[in-house]
């Protein structure tokens, strides 16, 4: 059984529900889990907040938290996480920023660089940095097994 499976069955086992904030997996996390039937008895939605402008408004990430962290960072992660989890009232959560390339990295943020967040209802976000190599799609599909990994951990 994948990694996915075994989450799928997990939270319909559990009864509990899973929402997605995505930027750099734009909406790639999501369709892994809606391409296993039944994923509608757990499986909420997934925003695909790519835009600074769309993680400040729908996801209520500060302005100023983007202009001093920059959007790739673990406290955008953490504020986009947090705001999923308001607006959706999911159990749990997934988000994701980062930089997938081939264009857009800096020295200190190279693309590769990927922020993943991971919470449960009421509790603090868990974030973890991933600096992740090869091409876009490499990158996108790292940064959803990651993701699927990190949340395995908690559920």
């Amino acid at each position: 059984m994948s990694q996915i499976e075994k989450i799928h069955h997990t939270l319909i086992e559990k009864k509990k529900t899973l929402a997605l904030a995505e930027s750099c997996s734009g909406g790639n996390l999501a369709a892994k889990f809606i391409s296993i039937p039944d994923a509608s008895k757990y499986f909420l939605g997934s925003m695909v907040t790519y835009s600074n402008a769309m993680k400040e408004k729908i996801l209520h990430v500060s302005v100023e938290t983007i202009r001093v962290s920059g959007a790739v960072s673990r406290e955008v992660a953490d504020e986009m996480l947090i705001g999923l989890m308001k607006l959706s009232g999911a159990d749990y959560g997934i988000a994701t920023t980062g930089i997938a390339g081939p264009t857009g990295g800096t020295s200190e943020k190279p693309v590769g660089t990927v922020f993943i967040a991971v919470g449960a209802k009421g509790k603090k976000p868990h974030v973890v940095q991933c600096d992740f190599e090869g091409d876009r799609a490499a990158i996108i599909e790292a940064t959803c097994e990651r993701a699927l990994e990190e949340l395995s951990y908690l559920i």
